[in-house]
């Protein structure tokens, strides 16, 4: 039977910290049993043997307020058959608050021993805590640490090495016992808990904690009713203009290089259709999931630096109370916020939610936010359809468009923000109080383990959905293989357009035309946003092959926007106008059209089951969406 060490507490203890000293890069994400909250496991060579040890989500007491710590006490009821070991994490300045969960625990039958984390920074402050008569006063091992150094980490091993199994099935089972019960253990832990603080915790002379005082004094710029917004505005234009600006062009190098690659490796293939695998599959699958790379580096890179600072808990204070109405709070922002650059680091960043319906919330809403990828396909059919020459309260037309099409996001997404608060999603109950952290500088250290936990977990797990959906699609567009007449077959261009017209990904986009026809999509448009679920931007190559145009401006709007502008039906009327345009917009802004951030929803859930819903949601709103565009501007002109 394996040995499993839990490591529980509130937030901001260190106890991810301390799990990352004594698992190192051996660890992983899984999801609880029955449910998507995530935990991190990880295993701890020590002596002998080896541990499994598992990072609880944050808990306060043993009264369970909130889904993650209802979760959290289910996995330690489960494991009382397994020979467990609670290590309670507690901040070492701030152990009144700690101590009461570590008390209840052991009084609730769990084996169970205290870390008093961040010691040197309670020394910093002039507190002293006596080790033995904490043990002695709450009968349990207590060990003082300071995670971020490695201090007393050797002692917590040596315990763990040395402890004997703990006996099976004597705990409490916390999932089922009366909530009255537990109440009468909590008040007594919390007051043995009090008892411990004051026989063995000397407090300074002073009335403040420097580490305090300081954060007071900072507290006071940060949360000014002018200067602190202006400082968050600031900050979190900071966190969007990084993913533009930085990760955005190492994202398009990472992509020239990848195509490069591929077109030196093409000649060196004999076989076309084995080329075009190796080269248009396999290179562009491997593209499309290495290319958000270098955006969601940068954006854990950030989101640590900020959470880790202090900063981060304060942010989210300072615009709980605007997204109240909304069923929401501050924690969303980031995510949103992200979503504007890339909907899949803002779905990844919803991590930082530990609330886990309210996290479901983030990753459901997130894809409403104006990414980039939406961006070519915006442009190109704002340029072909709206004049240069149109006003819309004295703006430019194009320019009034784009920016309708952002808000249009956030609209939607506070509406169905609305929505969700009249369904099971919805947690009426408020998050627990934040604990303010004092201001830390972030260790590039742990910073760097953050970012590399996160980025490959992308890469591995939603990586390989993403590969194999990339050359799913090749496969639809590239079979059955047609021969060209011999006069189309003398036109490359000419020549790719009839093979994704006679492909299977050709042939459904013609069975599914009736089904977009009341939007204003002819076939060609159809098979566009069908191409356009492998990723947004698609479209406008696929548009570009479908309309015969260069292999050199397929990907480019230019020479497709007079094409579009050209386009007649057998008639020789327009076959698209400003009807169809303003549907093609409102789908895009609507629609989840985007396989990667399906496959990191399904990797951040745990499952099919609200990718599905995701998609059929937001389809269908983008459908009614359009149709209502559709018709209405028809009317209008």
């Amino acid at each position: 039977m394996s040995r499993v060490v839990a490591l529980a507490g509130r937030p901001n203890t260190g106890k991810t910290t301390l799990f990352n000293s004594l698992t190192g890069l051996r660890q992983r994400v899984a999801n609880f049993a029955g449910c998507t909250v995530e935990k991190a496991v990880g295993t701890a060579v020590i002596g002998a043997q080896t541990l499994e040890i598992v990072d609880l989500p944050g808990t306060f007491s043993i009264l369970a307020a909130s889904e993650d710590e209802a979760v959290a006490f289910r996995f330690l009821s489960q494991s009382r058959d397994r020979d467990l070991v609670v290590l309670c994490v507690a901040e070492a300045s701030n152990l009144g608050n700690d101590l009461a969960l570590a008390a209840a625990l052991q009084d609730c039958g769990y084996p169970a021993a205290v870390v008093v984390n961040m010691i040197d920074e309670a020394e910093h402050n002039g507190i002293a805590v006596d080790a033995g008569k904490l043990e002695k006063e709450l009968g349990m091992p207590v060990f003082l640490a300071s995670a971020r150094e490695g201090r007393g980490l050797e002692e917590i091993e040596a315990f763990l090495e040395a402890r004997p199994p703990s006996e099976s099935g004597a705990a409490r089972d916390l999932t089922r016992a009366p909530r009255e019960e537990l109440a009468s253990v909590q008040n007594a832990a919390h007051e043995r808990a009090e008892k411990a603080v004051q026989s063995a915790v000397r407090l300074p002379g002073h009335r403040l904690l420097p580490t305090v005082a300081r954060s007071i004094r900072i507290d006071r710029v940060l949360f000014h009713p002018i200067v602190g917004p202006l400082i968050l505005a600031a900050t979190l234009l900071a966190v969007f203009e990084s993913l533009f600006a930085a990760g955005g062009p190492a994202g398009d190098l990472l992509s020239k290089l990848f195509a490069q690659g591929a077109a030196l490796l093409r000649p060196l293939i004999a076989w076309p259709l084995l080329a075009s695998l190796v080269c248009d599959g396999i290179i562009a699958g491997v593209a499309a999931v290495l290319v958000f790379l270098p955006q969601i580096a940068i954006l854990f890179a950030l989101i640590g630096l900020l959470e880790q600072s202090g900063y981060l808990p304060r942010a989210g204070a300072m615009v709980d109370r605007a997204l109240r109405p909304f069923g929401l709070d501050g924690k969303v922002f980031i995510p949103f916020l992200s979503s504007f650059a890339c909907a899949i680091p803002g779905v990844m960043a919803a991590r930082t939610i530990s609330n886990e319906k309210r996290r479901l919330t983030a990753i459901f809403l997130s894809p409403l936010m104006t990414c980039s990828a939406r961006i070519p396909v915006y442009t190109l059919i704002i340029a072909a359809f709206v004049p240069e020459s149109w006003r819309i309260l004295g703006l430019h037309a194009q320019t009034a468009v784009m920016a309708g099409l952002y808000l249009l996001g956030i609209v939607a997404a506070l509406a169905l923000a609305l929505v969700i608060k009249k369904t099971p999603l919805y947690d009426p109950f408020p998050s627990p109080v934040t604990v303010l952290p004092p201001y830390r500088l972030p260790k590039a250290k742990e910073l760097a383990r953050y970012m590399w936990v996160r980025c490959s977990h992308f890469i591995f797990r939603a990586g390989k959905v993403i590969f194999m959906v990339a050359v799913l699609l090749w496969a639809l567009s590239n079979f059955p293989r047609y021969v060209p007449p011999p006069a189309v077959a003398a036109d490359p261009s000419r020549a790719a357009a009839a093979q994704i017209e006679h492909s299977a990904l050709g042939m459904v986009g013609k069975s599914v035309a009736p089904v977009f026809a009341p939007l204003g999509f002819d076939w060609r448009l159809s098979v566009g946003v069908l191409s356009s679920v492998a990723a947004r931007e698609v479209f406008v190559g696929t548009l570009g092959s479908l309309f015969a145009l260069s292999g050199a401006n397929a990907d480019h709007p230019e020479g497709l926007v007079q094409a579009l502008r050209d386009a007649k039906t057998p008639s020789g009327a327009p076959l698209y106008g400003l009807p169809t345009a303003v549907s093609l917009l409102l789908f895009f802004a609507l629609a989840m059209q985007c396989m990667s951030t399906i496959a990191i929803v399904r990797r951040e859930t745990g499952g099919w089951k609200w990718p599905i819903i995701q998609f059929c949601c937001y389809f269908v709103l983008a459908y009614a969406a359009a149709w209502s565009g559709y018709h209405l501007t028809a009317w209008l002109v």
